[in-house]
């Protein structure tokens, strides 16, 4: 096999591969890319033959050595007959998976092509007769080359099993069955008695006019042996045939019997039908599949929706307003798809336009050629009213038990800020009394005195601000209104004028996305003031207050933003305190660690809640989620 023959069959043996498996883009262009490749190179090696001239490609790849030893014409060129399978090979493989029915078929026939050129050349190397010159094309075929291609075409064909000549062996019908009976037999009889007769004539035992009658009269033979073969496999199959019709003629028998038997049964069950219809407590109701007006209805189902027989009767459920129309027909297509339908959630209106809620099931019946609907419908309104008693009560308690959760947690911080900011105060006066009652000077009682009145101060101040907690905490109840973002910045910003004219503080606003809050006033005030005031009053002493604020509708939900420059603060530190009661985190002679601990107070006692992001010296980032809020 010369070298190029050997590449194009790699080459298209990955095509074949890839024409099976190409589900990408890349595969289908790969596939594309190789097959015209291997394509164009053997027309062009064939056109060399065919019009006596030389591309230059023949030794491209490897010196073919062995024909130039040998001084052989075209040395490295494969055979006329090979780079012709190749072309069509090439074209057969671009048109096989065509959608395109003609295209598919062109293809097969090449294949087919292919399958008798590469057959020609095998049976001539079996009977070792060479070629005339006529047929010089399909002489220069090697052996292994002439498999190859047999091989390849073939199983090629199988891709488009129902097309060419390929459908004789794979059908399904009788003549298939007849054509995968003689054709292997017959084809390896005349090769048989074709390679006797030759082999014969060569040794001089007979004559070549006795050989071809030898030969015809031996395939005779073998036909009718082949012939009786079929033929009896198709009687038996024939047989199976009739026995299968006779059992089928038996079955109808026998189900025409049980049917006038089911008739018979029918009529005398019928009244039995009637009085059951009548009688059931469930709602039923038949209806034309094709138009769905009603044929029949129980008096069940006239009792729930509270019309008449004569009102309903001939009338579709949609005129009448019971369902509507889109439901009815979603109710068609469910049944065409599953022949019924199970326990469904519809709502039916009654005369009164009253809704009433029920469980629908629905099955699909045929009398006298005409398709019906029956429906079963279950009354569960007083089910549903109950149920709906119980989700309300649910909610109410849990929205009771989220309050109460809320306010022991506020109580539980309250104690804990009580005993912990009382604790040193009065642990002072304690002290304070023990040493008055002790002292003998009076100077001594004097000094001791405005000690007395230093502490109680403090005591007093720690009291009013845990009393102004308390007021925010249970005044839940305060007046809320539907309050402008842009509005309230404009009054803290007049407030704050003079600080932030000293400080050059700049500050952004955006409130497009969330422009109103329903809140109480005084808050969204006092938590704006706060926050806007912090950001300048812990400002970063090497420039100016940059101040952004924002808002936002996030799912429904209200959110604010206050983002400043200043010195920020360290969250692993200090995170944990940051709202805390007379917490301060910074030497500023105004800091009384009150407002950031107010602000969280307000804020939680609607049921939002604030939280902060920080990096020292960067600035401090603070985040208010409003709930219960309209935007």
């Amino acid at each position: 096999m010369k070298f190029n023959t050997a590449l194009c069959f790699v080459i298209s043996g990955t095509c074949f591969l890839l024409l099976i498996k190409h589900n990408t883009s890349f595969l289908n262009t790969l596939f594309k890319l190789l097959t015209i490749l291997f394509g164009a190179y053997a027309i062009v090696s064939f056109s060399q033959d065919v019009f006596h001239w030389s591309a230059g490609i023949d030794q491209l790849f490897v010196a073919d050595y062995n024909s130039n030893a040998q001084k052989l014409p075209f040395p490295g060129r494969m055979s006329p007959s090979t780079s012709l399978c190749f072309g069509l090979l090439a074209i057969s493989f671009l048109g096989i998976d065509s959608k395109e029915r003609a295209y598919r078929n062109i293809a097969q026939y090449l294949l087919h092509t292919i399958t008798l050129i590469a057959f020609i050349s095998f049976v001539g190397y079996l009977f070792k007769v060479p070629f005339t010159f006529k047929f010089s094309f399909f002489s220069t075929m090697a052996l292994n080359t002439a498999c190859a291609f047999l091989l390849l075409s073939i199983v090629g064909s199988l891709i488009n099993y129902d097309l060419g000549f390929t459908d004789l062996f794979t059908g399904k019908g009788i003549g298939n069955i007849v054509a995968r009976k003689l054709f292997p037999g017959m084809i390896i009889s005349l090769i048989v008695l074709g390679y006797i007769s030759i082999e014969l004539q060569r040794k001089n035992y007979i004559t070549a006019e006795f050989g071809i009658i030898l030969s015809t009269i031996s395939f005779s033979i073998i036909g009718l042996f082949l012939i009786r073969n079929t033929l009896k496999e198709m009687n038996r199959l024939d047989l199976k045939r009739t026995e299968a019709e006779n059992e089928t003629r038996l079955l109808n028998k026998n189900l025409e019997d049980i049917i006038k038997q089911r008739t018979i049964d029918l009529e005398h069950s019928n009244d039995r039908f009637i009085k059951i219809f009548n009688s059931n407590p469930t709602c039923i109701a038949i209806t034309r599949l094709d138009n769905g007006e009603y044929t029949d209805v129980n008096p069940a189902l006239l009792k729930m929706l509270k019309y008449s027989r004569g009102e309903i009767i001939g009338h579709t459920a949609s005129e009448l307003s019971i369902i509507s129309a889109e439901y009815r027909q979603f109710m068609v297509d469910s049944l065409n798809k599953n022949g019924l339908m199970r326990d469904a959630d519809v709502v039916l209106k009654d005369k009164n336009n009253h809704d009433r809620h029920c469980i629908l099931s629905a099955e699909m019946l045929e009398n006298d050629g005409h398709k019906y609907l029956m429906s079963f419908v279950y009354d569960i309104t007083d089910i549903k009213i109950v149920e709906n008693n119980l989700k309300d009560t649910k909610k109410k308690l849990e929205i009771l038990t989220d309050k109460l959760t809320n306010q022991n947690k506020q109580l539980l911080n309250f104690a804990h800020i009580t005993s912990h900011n009382l604790r040193s105060p009065v642990s002072n006066l304690s002290l304070l009394v023990q040493f008055y009652k002790e002292s003998t000077s009076e100077k001594e009682k004097d000094e001791l005195w405005g000690s007395f009145e230093t502490v109680v101060g403090h005591l007093t101040g720690t009291l009013d601000e845990l009393l102004e907690t308390l007021n925010i905490q249970e005044d839940t109840a305060k007046e809320s209104q539907n309050l402008s973002f842009e509005k309230t910045f404009n009054a803290i910003k007049e407030i704050l004028i003079g600080q932030i004219i000293d400080t050059k503080a700049v500050i952004t606003t955006d409130f497009s996305k969330a422009t109103h809050i329903f809140y109480p006033k005084v808050y969204l005030e006092s938590i704006m003031l706060n926050l806007i005031s912090n950001a300048i009053k812990y400002r970063s002493p090497g420039r100016p207050p940059e101040i952004v604020i924002a808002s936002d509708n996030i799912n429904g939900q209200i959110t604010l933003s206050v983002q400043d420059n200043g010195l920020g603060i360290d969250m692993d530190k200090h995170g944990e305190n940051l709202f805390g009661l007379r917490k301060t985190f910074h030497r500023n002679a105004d800091a009384k660690g009150l407002g950031l601990f107010i602000t969280k107070t307000q804020i939680e006692a609607m049921d939002g809640e604030i939280s902060a992001q920080s990096t020292v010296g960067d600035g401090t980032s603070f985040n208010i989620i409003f709930n219960k809020m309209v935007g």
